[in-house]
């Protein structure tokens, strides 16, 4: 929630600033957050892809490394993917409103 916060806080400033130039307010705040959505929305993927086992694998076949995969490593990669994942999802529905309320 604070990762949706901090965007929309800084949303809210850029969409301002540009407004002097011309651009409405509501316009600029939704085609943000549409961006953002999707940035988050592959961030948390990235990050959960590079706990899987097949980039262990392959960093196994390719580098040599003895490294193993492990549960605890797995389980903190979805924890961080998850708050990447929950961020898009608040902000798509704030886009969703956004897009309703216009």
């Amino acid at each position: 929630m604070l990762v949706a916060a901090a965007v929309l806080v800084a949303d809210l400033a850029a969409s301002e600033l540009l407004s002097f130039i011309g651009f409405l307010t509501i316009r600029v705040i939704g085609d943000l957050l549409l961006l953002e959505v999707a940035i988050l929305a592959i961030l948390g993927g990235l990050v959960e892809f590079s706990g899987s086992i097949g980039v262990y694998e392959f960093r196994h076949l390719l580098f040599h490394t003895k490294e193993e995969l492990s549960p605890t490593r797995h389980k903190d990669a979805s924890k961080r993917a998850l708050v990447a994942f929950c961020a898009a999802l608040v902000l798509f529905s704030v886009l969703v409103v956004l897009a309703l309320w216009e």
